[in-house]
């Protein structure tokens, strides 16, 4: 639907081409894969017919390669305010898409009157600031905004992205539905059905351009298609005499927030505490960073109390550890704020009540885990210092944990 980026201003750099190109509107209907009922349009732009860019797809791939898909985005939501735009929406549900970072630049009367608006996360986000990208996309909901996460084809980490994130929408990319089936394809099947069974999150498939792609878009997990098979109409009324169906409710179920501030916080209050010496806890955590390792596509956090605690050899076995997942982080007092590798570092204030915890927390898309210790400040040497701490597999409380450690960074 979109790609994300930073938004680089053209004046600054004196190349308009998006802005002042003559570009065109047009609705590309996301029909049901079973029986082609229409649920929803799409407003895509193209540019002048008979052109290079005269096609939604030229279009996007000339903007991605120059670095200008923002203006598109923008030029988008100016489309989405045109009259005809508005009464399309109050036939059909109006999808307009924008990318997560334009949010922040949209004017309010867009934000308020644009009910069907979609806010599009990719991976590249994520893997550039995962605090950043999941603050942004709590503000997006806030602000009554579906969450779309797009990209899962082109990342072998993207399916991260489900578990952080929760989105509303999922769309695989045309790319998806024109290869062979492989082995990727059949482990992106599996997450999509793992995450579709908690979140009733609706899959729309890109590329349906005909019957075979619609098949291996059904085997994929998709309900909905966009494609040649449901061509774009500029004039809504070509769809007079096309049977409707309702797009399923959104938001979909998301988890809700914490209510407690820390991991262990979330953990014991449902959890009876156990205590526990240290040496036994770091084999534990060696035990779940190793799930992790072959979760794939796994979230997982360590929070460390203070910076010489995550040890050179831990750190060597944390980096080993995220070539393998899909976002790895670590916290603590006197860690750098930097990217080492896959592994993102950042600092804990000191009065942090998650100083006194020691956490190691797996959110994968099949497996789910948290070990949670907290300090009792006991023992003359590090190895004999004892603590109170919970397990849990339940995934709920381990994506509350998880992002009650990630916001603190947004």
């Amino acid at each position: 639907m979109t790609h994300d980026s930073r938004r680089e201003s053209s004046t600054e750099t004196g190349f308009t081409l998006f802005e002042d190109l003559e570009l065109h509107m047009q609705f590309a209907p996301v029909c049901r894969l079973t029986d082609g009922a229409v649920a929803a349009l799409e407003l895509q732009l193209r540019g002048p017919s008979g052109t290079r860019l005269g096609t939604v797809d030229a279009l996007g791939r000339a903007a991605r390669l120059m670095e200008q898909h923002h203006v598109i985005d923008r030029r988008r939501q100016q489309f989405a305010r045109s009259a005809r735009a508005r009464s399309v929406a109050t036939i059909l549900p109006l999808l307009v898409a924008m990318d997560l970072e334009l949010l922040d630049q949209l004017e309010e009367d867009t934000m308020v009157t644009l009910e069907r608006q979609i806010v599009v996360v990719m991976p590249s986000a994520v893997s550039r600031s995962p605090q950043h990208t999941l603050a942004r996309v709590a503000r997006a909901r806030a602000a009554g905004k579906i969450i779309c996460v797009d990209g899962l084809e082109t990342s072998e980490d993207a399916a991260t992205l489900l578990s952080l994130i929760e989105p509303d929408i999922i769309v695989t990319g045309a790319a998806l539905l024109q290869h062979n089936a492989t082995q990727d394809s059949a482990r992106l099947a599996h997450i999509l059905a793992a995450h579709t069974e908690r979140s009733h999150a609706v899959v729309i498939a890109e590329g349906v351009d005909d019957d075979a792609r619609r098949i291996t878009a059904i085997t994929m997990g998709a309900s909905f298609g966009i494609g040649a098979l449901y061509p774009p109409v500029e004039n809504p009324t070509a769809l007079a005499n096309v049977p409707v169906v309702p797009l399923p409710e959104m938001p979909v179920w998301s988890t809700p927030g914490p209510d407690e501030a820390t991991p262990y916080a979330i953990a014991s209050a449902s959890i009876v505490p156990r205590r526990g010496d240290k040496r036994l806890l770091i084999e534990m955590s060696k035990a779940l960073e190793h799930q992790a390792a072959i979760g794939g596509a796994a979230i997982v956090l360590g929070t460390f109390q203070q910076a010489e605690h995550f040890t050179p050899r831990t750190a060597e076995r944390w980096r080993l550890m995220s070539e393998k997942t899909g976002l790895a982080g670590v916290y603590g007092v006197g860690l750098p704020d930097l990217r080492d590798g896959n592994v993102h570092r950042a600092p804990l204030r000191s009065d942090d009540d998650l100083v006194d915890e020691w956490n190691v927390a797996v959110l994968g898309p099949h497996f789910a885990a948290l070990l949670s210790a907290r300090d009792q400040h006991s023992g003359n040497a590090d190895l004999d210092r004892t603590f109170d701490f919970v397990q849990t597999y339940d995934r709920m409380t381990v994506t509350q944990a998880v992002r009650s450690i990630l916001m603190r960074f947004g």
